[in-house]
């Protein structure tokens, strides 16, 4: 009995040791059903499965994805590569809009995207827009700092009542001085600041004589993971993340909101097929395995499973790190659209796939009354 138990915990041992220490796998999905898992489709352009079709409108990580419900659209603010910027629209039914291409060193010298304002050092695109165009500033003020303080309040009194929009902008083209941007009648007055536009934690803001005056533009919101808590902004917040700071809603208003699944994205095998053995003093234990996640995504019982590179660090009880999220409306918005976003934040260039991005997922065939 002894050496029967003996011999348990010897095999027990060499299958943990290989588990943890080689790219052998043993998980009895693969090895029953691994030729299955391999001809599964990769995540990519022009998915279809069900009522649902997938494409890419991005292709780069932590790329952010708003939704503006005034006028139903949804906007992915991708940034290609430094000093170009991509934003797309989607429509409510999603449908790409169109996709904007902003240079740094064209004439409209990109400076930030406030809301859904594109603002450039010599006009601003308007995103909500069904063709947006770049409109000049009719009138820019203060640039030579020729405004006395009490001059500038009131001129930002007068134009701030007669503005449909107003915007507070942080990233300027003068050094040491911040913009705020009026639209009245559709054109635009730029009104340079040099005391009274401030940055509190997130948000900037206009402060005068202790009175905080809020910026008026179109609401807007971010989409949420539910399973994992992750919110789209760039950063990926996390609720846990979030939390500690945000007990009076203001650093992170959409997190009072409330979210639904979106569908149901789960990870159902893992393949080995590379390490690393990071660590100063690591003697060659692999620590991180890369391989392919062959995942299962669910949305309104129409399914696809499709395979992608992901991690799996070598911990007793960690999840395999696939970097997709699945983003979703908050519930109040539900009813006006029905389009999801998959976003595939892959964070190393190690067995790089070329696949990472924002995909948008959308029904092709109408939705029966419920």
């Amino acid at each position: 009995m002894k050496k029967m138990l003996l011999y348990i915990c010897l095999v027990l041992i060499i299958v943990f040791a290989i588990d943890r220490f080689t790219v052998i796998n043993l998980s009895p999905k693969l090895l029953f059903k691994g030729s299955g898992y391999k001809q599964l489709p990769e995540l990519q352009d022009s998915l279809q499965w069900g009522k649902l079709s997938m494409y890419r409108v991005a292709e780069t990580n932590n790329v952010s994805i708003q939704y503006f419900p005034q006028k139903n659209f949804f906007l992915v603010s991708n940034y290609k590569r430094p000093g170009y910027f991509n934003p797309v629209k989607i429509d409510s039914a999603g449908h790409k809009v169109f996709e904007l291409n902003v240079e740094d060193n064209d004439p409209f010298k990109f400076l930030e995207l406030i809301n859904c304002f594109v603002v450039g050092a010599n006009g601003i695109y308007d995103l909500s827009a069904d063709d947006p165009v770049a409109v000049p500033f009719t009138e820019v003020l203060n640039k030579d700092k020729n405004i006395d303080d009490e001059k500038w309040i009131e001129t930002f009194e007068q134009l701030y009542r007669s503005s449909d929009v107003v915007l507070y902008g942080w990233h300027g083209d003068l050094a040491n001085a911040e913009s705020v941007y009026f639209r009245s009648e559709g054109k635009w007055t730029k009104l340079y600041s040099y005391r009274f536009i401030y940055a509190e934690g997130t948000k900037i803001s206009c402060k005068i004589k202790d009175k905080v005056i809020p910026q008026k533009w179109q609401e807007v919101h971010y989409l949420k993971d539910v399973a994992n808590g992750v919110y789209s902004n760039e950063h990926r917040y996390t609720d846990s993340y979030i939390t500690p700071f945000n007990s009076d809603g203001s650093f992170f208003p959409d997190q009072q909101l409330e979210y639904a699944a979106a569908g149901d994205l789960k990870t159902i095998a893992f393949s080995k097929e590379d390490y690393t053995t990071e660590g100063y003093f690591n003697p060659g234990i692999p620590n991180t395995f890369y391989g392919t996640a062959y995942c299962r995504l669910s949305i309104d019982n129409d399914v696809l499973r499709f395979k992608t590179i992901a991690i799996n660090h070598n911990g007793i009880g960690e999840a395999v790190r696939t970097d997709l999220h699945l983003f979703g409306l908050p519930s109040a918005f539900s009813e006006k659209s029905q389009v999801r976003f998959l976003s595939y934040d892959y964070g190393t260039n190690f067995k790089e796939n070329g696949k990472k991005g924002v995909y948008v997922i959308y029904f092709h065939a109408p939705l029966l009354p419920k």
